[in-house]
């Protein structure tokens, strides 16, 4: 047995991507294979900044890659399925199995509400929701809205779909210190828009 080695991340990000590319629903306009690149960069951002060991950054990585892979079989409860698909593969690999448990744990915690338990889920759930910090913000929840609509989750106008997001925003905290430190007053900025914009169109 063994831990999550660099080869390992390798192998794995190869075999998720043309996963995603093979078998992801085209109605998943927001949890696209995009989204599993661009959460793999935020964790490896900051896990750096939260100045974790290369082995864990490995390990923080290989639940970036296997976060959203479930969504192939299921929207609802996507998270389950994404930890067998984890599971399956670090076995292959002959991951320890302690390993194997940690990545299932951080996977299922990304699960709405979040609940962390640790670093590594820490950095895995901020690094999930870092969209909302991000500059083209509106563009990449733009794909979120009419995702939820493809797929029957539910079905909103732009304005319906703005009140709900302040929602999300008000209910929402990072839980790495990178995260409070630095996500969150950027996260503030991009809820202050949002709020902008909607009182701009109804007021």
């Amino acid at each position: 047995m063994t831990g999550i080695t660099t080869e390992i991340v390798e192998v794995a990000k190869v075999y998720v991507i043309d996963l995603l590319e093979k078998e992801l629903p085209e109605t998943l306009f927001f949890h696209s294979k995009d989204h599993t690149l661009n959460v793999l960069r935020n964790v490896e951002t900051i896990g750096i900044e939260c100045d974790i060991t290369d082995e864990d950054l490995n390990l923080v990585r290989i639940c970036a890659l296997f976060h959203d892979v479930g969504y192939v079989r299921n929207y609802e409860n996507h998270e389950v399925h994404s930890t067998q698909y984890a599971k399956t593969f670090l076995e292959l690999h002959n991951v320890d199995t302690s390993f194997i448990n940690q990545v299932v744990n951080s996977i299922l915690a990304t699960k709405v509400p979040q609940q962390p338990y640790d670093k590594i889920s820490e950095i895995l759930c901020d690094a999930d929701l870092m969209h909302l910090t991000y500059d083209n913000y509106f563009e990449h929840i733009e794909l979120m809205r009419q995702e939820w609509a493809l797929t029957g989750r539910a079905v909103f106008n732009q304005q319906q779909f703005a009140v709900e997001s302040l929602k999300f925003f008000s209910s929402h905290h990072y839980h790495t210190e990178y995260g409070i430190k630095v996500l969150t007053p950027l996260k503030e900025a991009i809820k202050k828009r949002i709020y902008e914009m909607f009182t701009e169109r109804t007021g």
